[in-house]
């Protein structure tokens, strides 16, 4: 296939499906997933696309979250080693709050796994199919307006609910934290969600990997003094680290060896 043919295949993809992997081009167009990365780079200068790690979105004009059919394919790794640590720091019998992360979706099936018995409080639709058949979960869907591209539930009918409720633990995701402007997220209505959660918890975790400390998005979710503890995979910048502690934020690091 010529390169014109392919980047025009490429193109009829996204318009069909919203997001592409670049591992599936590569197999589909019988290429190099090297060969794929410059197709996505040439699409993306021409402003056809939007490119992140392992693949490419077209993003709406209204909402620039990341398809969650891309967020739930990278830093695999890194999640599932902090939905396991976030596991082990949940009680028999607790009530606990999760968000629509893919981190949480993490986090709900290393719960699923250990048979642990708790009630779970979440706007996301793949974490209340995950507890679907559960003896030992207790589920409450938060409902509202559907969110496609991360399959969670947002708006005023979401954040009434969870003005009536309460949670021992609450574990959230952000688009990103920054020292000056605190814990912020791209999308106004699950800024809001996750903002509640937090809220309505004794316990405050914000659940990030090592990409995530970076320039402020535009919704801010809450101060980093608002948190308990960050769970993360890495250890984190050194000027994050100073923040952390003077504001009595714990850090804990999810990673195999802790470093």
């Amino acid at each position: 296939m010529l390169a014109v043919d392919r980047l025009k295949r490429i193109e009829e993809l996204l318009v069909e499906n919203g997001s592409v992997m670049i591992s599936n081009l590569s197999e589909l167009l019988n290429v190099s997933e090297e060969t794929i990365r410059r197709d996505l780079e040439k699409l993306e200068k021409k402003s056809k696309l939007r490119r992140v790690r392992g693949g490419a979105y077209l993003p709406e004009v209204s909402d620039h979250e990341v398809p969650i059919g891309i967020r739930e394919n990278i830093f695999l790794e890194e999640k599932e080693l902090i939905g396991k640590k976030c596991v082990e720091l949940i009680e028999e019998g607790e009530c606990i709050m999760l968000d629509s992360s893919t981190t949480a979706l993490h986090i709900a099936q290393n719960l699923n796994i250990s048979k642990k018995k708790a009630t779970i409080i979440t706007n996301s639709v793949k974490i209340a199919y995950e507890f679907q058949n559960s003896r030992n979960i207790e589920l409450i869907c938060l409902g509202g307006t559907l969110r496609k591209c991360t399959s969670s539930f947002v708006g005023y009918i979401t954040t009434d609910s969870l003005e009536k409720l309460s949670a021992d633990k609450a574990f959230v995701s952000c688009t990103s934290i920054n020292v000056d402007f605190g814990v912020t997220d791209n999308h106004e209505l699950e800024s809001v969600v996750r903002k509640n959660m937090l809220m309505n918890s004794v316990k405050k975790y914000l659940v990030i990997d090592y990409t995530k400390f970076d320039t402020p998005a535009i919704n801010k979710i809450c101060e980093l003094s608002d948190l308990d503890a960050i769970i993360t995979d890495k250890k984190i910048p050194k000027q994050y680290q100073d923040d952390l502690i003077k504001n009595e934020v714990e850090v804990i690091i999810a990673s195999d060896d802790g470093r």
